[in-house]
């Protein structure tokens, strides 16, 4: 019996003959009483149609071999390994796709990514911390905001890349979407990531540098195009602007960030030269703030100490610079929360069993001074009494109670370490006071 991968082009291919054939048996029986003009306009349809299952059979065919290969054009290759100073480990391998497929795909990598629950729990840390809505979905935000729109996705847990059915080489846009996937690819072979996921934010830091670095590479094509051949790049895909737009104020962030920061930075090393740029990458930043403020002194990399929980912790993160800078800047003045989180030193949180069926968060982040950690502390009660509706700011200490029934408190541990917390119960806040 043929395999399900040959089975299923076969099936499709026949339908289309014998698609063909009854329509031409239907014209033959009705050709005396159509005119010309009839008989042309049958023929247009049905070329159109036939083009349409055709279509439809290449994405299949794809589907069921799990994606056709693209061949990557050599002067695109040569372009990547001359433009790092490095040559591919193993060919570049790039597979084509259907585009409604590319989402399940973009998907199972995230997942893959975090581990068992991992998304999830950090959908509901994220909840509580207050980065997104209470009915914020953040796979199926993390995803689209990957896949809808896109020419090319990299995969960073395979290292291979991925275009769509609407990938056209010959087309410049295309060809720029390409050399930033072979940007990407070229990375990930000579500096992986490393063996064991080593953390949010570290990974948003590398991830930064390498997207950066793809985008970069990316523009430079555009502007090599304009001067040969006058070629302006076009105009923002509207589709995307509009989704980017729709989705939670940390979510637009974090997909701006590699492309915003993360390519300042890379550009930047760019400039200074092949040796400088290289040493980055064997040696990628560790933190957001790494890539915020890359002239200043790196953070200890000791993860901060949390106070012993009753129970194990479903989670425990590091949110980083970014983080804080994200969290502040929902109280709507960006200056403000970029002078805070700039005196960030170092976080960490965990999301904890709560009782029967609920769970919560606490958040410790210690600043570089006692005068920081004050500014932090009035900021996170201003935020608190935000999330909790209340029309002032509690004292440290303090409960607030939300809409929904939840604790919000603010605490001081030590004079450079702000705490916030939030609970379903008033039971867990009292015992990490």
């Amino acid at each position: 019996m043929p395999s399900p991968e040959k089975l299923l082009p076969w099936i499709v291919g026949g339908a289309v003959g014998l698609g063909g054939i009854l329509q031409g048996l239907h014209w033959r029986s009705g050709a005396g009483a159509a005119s010309a003009a009839d008989l042309e306009n049958q023929l247009r349809i049905a070329r159109e149609e036939n083009q349409m299952l055709k279509r439809e059979n290449e994405s299949l065919r794809s589907l069921s071999q799990g994606g056709g290969e693209v061949a990557v054009p050599r002067p695109l290759i040569d372009r990547a390994e001359k433009e790092f100073g490095l040559r591919f480990i193993s060919n570049p391998v790039v597979h084509r796709i259907a585009s409604e497929e590319l989402r399940d795909r973009v998907a199972a990598a995230i997942e893959s990514r975090f581990g068992p629950s991992g998304i999830d729990d950090r959908c509901e840390a994220y909840r509580l911390i207050g980065w997104i809505g209470q009915e914020d979905d953040l796979l199926a935000q993390l995803t689209v905001v990957r896949s809808v729109g896109a020419r090319g996705w990299f995969d960073d847990v395979t290292g291979e890349a991925w275009v769509t059915d609407r990938f056209n080489i010959e087309a410049i846009p295309d060809q720029a979407s390409m050399v930033r996937l072979l940007a990407r690819i070229l990375l990930h072979q000579h500096f992986p990531p490393p063996p064991s996921y080593p953390g949010d934010d570290a990974a948003r830091a590398r991830d930064a540098l390498h997207q950066g670095a793809a985008a970069g590479s990316e523009a430079r094509f555009y502007a090599a195009n304009a001067r040969g051949i006058g070629f302006v790049p076009m105009k923002e895909n509207a589709e995307v602007e509009q989704l980017l737009a729709s989705l939670p104020e940390f979510i637009q962030s974090l997909t701006t960030f590699p492309v915003i920061e993360g390519k300042g930075l890379a550009d930047t090393l760019h400039v200074q030269g092949e040796d400088k740029f290289l040493t980055a990458l064997r040696n990628p930043p560790q933190t957001t703030r790494a890539i915020l403020l890359p002239g200043e002194p790196a953070t200890p990399g000791e993860p901060l100490a949390l106070p012993a929980f009753p129970e194990e912790p479903y989670l425990t993160e590091s949110a980083g610079q970014l983080g804080l800078r994200l969290w502040l800047e929902a109280m709507g003045d960006v200056g403000a929360a970029l002078e805070v989180s700039s005196c960030w030193k170092s976080d960490r949180y965990a999301l904890i069993p709560d009782g029967e069926a609920s769970s919560a968060v606490l958040w410790d982040l210690e600043m570089e001074s006692r005068e920081a950690a004050d500014s932090l502390e009035k900021a996170a009660l201003q935020r608190a009494a935000a999330m909790a509706g209340a029309a002032s700011a509690p004292a440290a200490g303090q409960s607030l109670k939300t809409a929904a029934g939840r604790f919000l408190r603010v605490t001081r541990p030590s004079p450079v370490r702000v705490r916030f917390m939030n609970a379903a119960t008033t039971g867990l806040l009292e015992k990490f006071d």
